[in-house]
């Protein structure tokens, strides 16, 4: 495992990371529609998830992201359990907030932020999170949302129960405005692959400036929000050395602005895969994203995305009638 400094936070943090998302595929785990959680099953499945945990630590992964209540609650259960004895990250969401705040009195706005933090840290059975990220600022934006969620969250800092402050946007020229405006964040966690490159321009000439951490999220959704771009099959040349998942990680972390990436893995396998993409030396050819991208977006492409809305996986299924829709 290779390390990278997380900005200004000085974290030393792992090349490939461990996001949540990944938890709300498996069909066990939902109750039919995507979104839903069967805490029930879901707890059934936990014993599978904390072997995958154990594994990443043990090969090195030092940075987790916990996005909705299920993803740290079962963040909690495994750590607790394996009582890792190297240093971990682990980032905690705000889901929302100013959403939030436009339904309360202004009077109650702290104390949303307040039970929100309380509540992650509770569930990942800590009474610390290296950081607390605001998830969307742009919805339901106004500068009074934001300053009083910063003080609430500086105030957990100065209480020693939090590290950083950062932010999850899909946003990037929203967050770029904000930052410029109030330098708010010591991180983001933004998408960035080979379809999605805004980010490459727009954001990662201020994150040099300003020392912000980058940890990037969707590294195989592309070119359709939420489907992995090897499911459109394979191309030719793919035969090399990388597998197509492991050649976008890598064209990936080509950037230096880039400190980790939180990969979706579903199982061990893609766990081992993913591994194997920071661990492996070469070059990374572009090309064969090129193709990639092509066979997505080409007739046989969409018609596969109709083809998924029969898919056993639900999160599939839901994506695919969101992009036949968007096209």
């Amino acid at each position: 495992m290779k390390y990278r400094v997380l900005g200004r936070t000085g974290l030393k943090v792992s090349e490939l990371g461990v996001g949540g998302h990944e938890y709300r595929r498996p069909l066990p785990t939902t109750l039919g529609r995507w979104g839903q959680i069967d805490m029930e099953k879901f707890m059934e499945t936990q014993p599978e998830r904390t072997r995958l945990i154990k594994r990443a630590i043990e090969a090195g992964v030092n940075y987790f992201d916990t996005t909705h209540l299920e993803e740290a609650k079962s963040l909690g259960l495994a750590l607790r359990q394996l009582e890792p004895n190297g240093e971990i990250h682990i980032s905690i969401m705000l889901l929302w907030p100013f959403s939030k705040m436009a339904e309360a009195p202004r009077s109650k706005w702290k104390e949303i932020i307040v039970a929100e933090v309380e509540e992650k840290l509770k569930l990942i059975q800590t009474d610390y999170a290296d950081i607390a990220t605001i998830l969307m600022p742009e919805r339901d934006y106004k500068k009074e949302r934001l300053e009083t969620t910063l003080e609430a969250l500086h105030q957990f800092k100065s209480e020693g129960k939090i590290g950083f402050v950062g932010s999850s946007s899909h946003e990037l020229r929203f967050l770029v405005e904000l930052m410029r405006h109030f330098d708010c964040f010591d991180m983001v966690m933004i998408p960035y692959n080979y379809h999605q490159q805004e980010a490459r321009d727009l954001f990662f000439p201020l994150a040099r400036a300003l020392e912000i951490g980058v940890v990037i999220i969707k590294p195989f959704a592309w070119p359709y929000y939420g489907i992995p771009f090897m499911r459109f099959g394979s191309v030719e040349g793919e035969e090399g050395s990388f597998t197509a998942a492991q050649t976008s990680l890598r064209w990936i972390l080509r950037s230096p602005e880039i400190a980790t990436i939180v990969a979706g893995m579903n199982n061990s396998a893609e766990l081992e895969e993913n591994l194997e993409a920071v661990a492996k030396e070469g070059e990374v050819d572009e090309e064969l994203l090129d193709r990639y991208l092509a066979r997505a977006k080409s007739p046989r492409g969409k018609k596969m995305l109709k083809e998924m809305l029969n898919d056993e996986a639900i999160d599939i299924r839901y994506f695919a009638e969101r992009a036949l829709k968007d096209s």
